[in-house]
């Protein structure tokens, strides 16, 4: 048996996988490479989020000397599930949660955070290029790449980038470049209205016990097609694995709407083929499209969406988010 089939069928035997992988040469080999690295991202953390501007890029521009720290009063923690969708592609998707300080998780904090949907040699991704508007990408001429789509609270495009897992370091590293959208944390936590988007330089180290995005990136300011950088950023989103019990509660948050974001998925694969660009719009008047999409998600949880009789209006409904905040 080939060893990407043996992942498949084994993506929580973390260790285990990781082992027989490496004896195997998933060294040489980078789709199993890949494969051992992603599935070993999936489980249980305690997640810090920092990140600080280090230098300003414009005449007249304050650096801002905040330090965006998530865990300064709390605990942030994620629970992070591998789905594998084909041999060739894994989805990570993330349930953040906030306890206390004693551990007490705080009510009401369980959301389903960003899905990372990792693919070897995918054909083509969507490209950020503007607020709001995606480009497609041929990536065909450059095979061996892993993909990292990294989505909106919804599934929704955020941003995408391809690049090879490493294979001549101690541990597997991804580093990949790409332009995004304006971060949530800066939108939301920060208040920060002065930029639009982020020159993003991604390094993904993954340790077994724990993993490392660091990140380096540039704030800019995207207004009427013209790009000026602002402010240079430093950060890390630093995973330490806990015990599965500490994560009890991302888990009962997840099993009765696993269904319906099974069919989100789907509903978002059928409308983001590649075939032509994508660009969002917001309707005037109207929260965010996934507040739009929670509501529909809350029609749905804990009901058998295995029945057509209940999945294709479903599907009905998410297509009509969508294509609501879709621009022309």
């Amino acid at each position: 048996m080939s060893m990407p089939r043996r992942l498949a069928l084994l993506p929580g035997l973390l260790v285990l996988v990781a082992a027989s992988a490496l004896g195997a040469g998933a060294a040489d080999d980078p789709l199993a490479r890949g494969l051992v690295a992603i599935h070993s991202m999936a489980g249980c953390y305690l997640v810090d989020y920092s990140y600080v501007e280090i230098e300003s890029l414009q005449p007249g521009y304050a650096r801002d000397a905040r330090v965006y720290d998530v865990n300064r009063d709390k605990s942030v923690k994620e629970w992070i599930t591998a789905e594998v969708l084909s041999p060739r592609r894994v989805r990570l998707q993330r349930i953040l949660f906030f306890t206390d300080l004693r551990g007490t998780v705080r009510d009401g904090s369980e959301i389903k955070h960003q899905t990372e949907d990792w693919e070897y040699d995918a054909p083509f991704l969507y490209e950020f290029v503007a607020p709001r508007t995606w480009q497609v990408r041929d990536l065909k001429p450059t095979p061996g790449l892993w993909t990292r789509r990294v989505t909106n609270l919804d599934d929704g495009l955020r941003y995408q980038c391809a690049a090879r897992w490493m294979g001549d370091t101690a541990y597997p590293e991804w580093s990949c470049s790409n332009y995004a959208p304006i971060p949530g944390r800066e939108t939301r936590d920060m208040r920060r209205v002065d930029y639009d988007a982020l020159e993003r330089t991604t390094r993904i180290i993954a340790y077994g016990q724990s993993w490392l995005e660091r990140q380096d990136n540039v704030k800019t300011i995207h207004r009427d097609g013209v790009r000026t950088r602002l402010a240079r950023e430093v950060g890390k989103n630093w995973s330490v694995r806990l015990p599965e019990s500490e994560c009890e509660a991302a888990r009962a948050f997840a099993r009765p709407r696993q269904a319906f974001w099974r069919v989100l998925r789907e509903v978002w694969d059928e409308v983001l083929t590649g075939a032509a660009p994508f660009i969002e719009k917001a309707p005037a008047g109207q929260p965010p499209r996934f507040v739009k999409m929670n509501e529909v998600e809350e029609d749905y949880v804990g009901r058998d969406l295995s029945d057509p009789a209940l999945s294709r209006p479903a599907r009905d409904r998410i297509l009509k988010v969508i294509e609501a905040y879709r621009g022309p």
